[in-house]
């Protein structure tokens, strides 16, 4: 799969609330919506762009109230400079300052740390993706605690490039549920 190169870019509240809109739907449909909002906002996705348009204006690009809403509250409640800021401080209290905020839960504040803030130890453990693309791997499951300790304790201090890895595979269309990874480790007993 080669090297991981990424490169961050966008304002730190434009990854938020990309997380925000695409938490539960396919890439494409989440871009799809990304790209009306940002058109409504006039070519930039900021909080006080967001915080011009009304609820109705926001859901009419696809966004459901709810994600509208909390986008709406970190606007309010978070403005730019204070989610730039969340880079000086541990990964437990940006996950703190984030989910503080009605509508936003771990998983948008562990995708943050890992894509924006770049932080080299994160493992989204309720992530959908992350779920699937470990069953294919490993052939268990990552709710298994046992599992979970066993083979993620392999990938510390850098389980973020594990999950990026995931996500790759994923996007790449690597994964497939009816055909095992083929470089799976194999099983025991």
């Amino acid at each position: 799969m080669g090297d991981l190169s990424y490169e961050v870019s966008g304002s730190a509240f434009e990854h938020v609330a990309h997380s925000v809109i695409e938490q539960m739907l396919s890439m494409k449909v989440g871009r799809t919506i990304e790209d009306k909002l940002r058109g409504l906002c006039g070519g930039e996705i900021t909080g006080e762009a967001v915080l011009s348009l009304s609820l109705e204006e926001i859901c009419s690009c696809g966004i459901a109230a709810r994600k509208a809403a909390t986008l709406q509250e970190l606007a309010r409640t978070m403005p730019e400079p204070e989610l730039r800021a969340l880079a000086t401080l541990p990964d437990d209290e940006v996950r703190r300052a984030l989910t503080a905020v009605h509508g936003i839960g771990r998983w948008t504040a562990d995708i943050f740390l890992i894509f924006y803030l770049g932080r080299p130890d994160v493992l989204p453990v309720e992530d959908g993706a992350v779920r699937q693309v470990f069953r294919w791997l490993y052939g268990a499951p990552l709710t298994d605690d046992n599992v979970r300790e066993v083979v993620c304790s392999l990938w510390r201090p850098y389980s973020s490039t594990a999950v990026r890895y995931m996500y790759r595979a994923l996007n790449m269309g690597l994964v497939d549920s009816a055909v095992p990874c083929p470089f799976r480790w194999p099983q025991q007993g």
